[in-house]
């Protein structure tokens, strides 16, 4: 894993690709301090960084776009799938490259409230739990990001699929202030997630018997759930939209200062389980 690492992180910090990335981020999150901070007078940082994060839905599908797709294009992958390497090692060595690439400047971004100490008095605890929220909502996106990009190997489609992805994350909480609570809308909404995942499961495996288990998996007992009660949908596919929204939890903690464990738990869940799916993705190749 070590030298897959290396090698990923020697190709962004090689080229103007990984310094790219990490000056647009400086500059997004300074012009925001500057904004809310030195030119608003807010003293509360966790503000820039809560509007900074509508640039994560370009800024990270573009960093991870080529993590597996150039190397299905390039057909390297092979080459990776041919050493005495676990496919899970080549998977979290790019992974970890990448997110080194965006703990970098968060890393920078670390001396700004000490900058902001100097113009008057700053929440310190509460600016860098919200830099530590910041590192963990990337690590989110990274992984979901690398995953799309184990999709397909077009670069373009990579990032489509990354900035799609993550916007759908980013308005859940919106799509679910606007739904009605009734039990027949959260079963069709249910049942809509249930296809998609279907359809995940078809682009990553390509057999048609996986996707059909896939989709009978979720809707025939969600059904049967449904006819025999329900009074227990109602409401639930909004809270769940709600709910699984990284940008939510951390959109939370900026704004009103509140965070729980199980907010953290869920921000964490995101890199264990779409670094598992991209592993899995990538090993079909293996074994193809």
């Amino acid at each position: 894993m070590f030298a897959v690492y290396k090698r990923e992180l020697r190709a962004y910090m090689h080229n103007v690709y990984g310094w790219l990335f990490m000056a647009v981020t400086l500059l997004v999150v300074g012009f925001m301090m500057f904004t809310y901070n030195l030119g608003g007078g807010m003293p509360n940082f966790e503000y820039a960084l809560s509007d900074s994060q509508y640039a994560l839905l370009i800024l990270i599908p573009i960093l991870c776009m080529r993590s597996m797709a150039e190397d299905k294009r390039n057909r390297t992958d092979m080459f990776y799938l041919s050493l005495p390497l676990k496919t899970s090692s080549v998977v979290l060595g790019k992974y970890f490259a990448m997110l080194t690439v965006y703990a970098v400047p968060c890393l920078v971004i670390c001396a700004y409230p000490l900058i902001l100490g100097g113009f008057g008095t700053v929440n310190h605890l509460s600016a860098y739990l919200s830099i530590l929220l910041f590192l963990i909502l990337g690590a989110a996106l990274i992984a979901v990001c690398q995953f799309m990009s184990s999709l397909t190997d077009n670069l373009v489609i990579a990032a489509v699929l990354g900035v799609v992805v993550s916007a759908l994350l980013l308005f859940a909480p919106v799509l679910a202030y606007k739904l009605p609570d009734t039990a027949i809308v959260s079963f069709v909404g249910f049942v809509v997630l249930a296809l998609l995942l279907a359809v995940v499961a078809f682009f990553a495996t390509r057999n048609l018997n996986v996707t059909a288990i896939t989709a009978a998996a979720v809707v025939v007992p969600l059904s049967v759930i449904y006819i025999l009660a329900q009074e227990p949908f109602k409401g639930l596919f909004p809270a769940t939209l709600e709910f699984v929204s990284p940008f939510a939890h951390f959109a939370t903690f900026c704004q009103f200062g509140t965070f729980s464990v199980q907010s953290l738990i869920l921000l964490l869940s995101y890199p264990v389980l779409f670094v598992f799916l991209t592993v899995q993705s990538a090993d079909k190749k293996r074994w193809d």
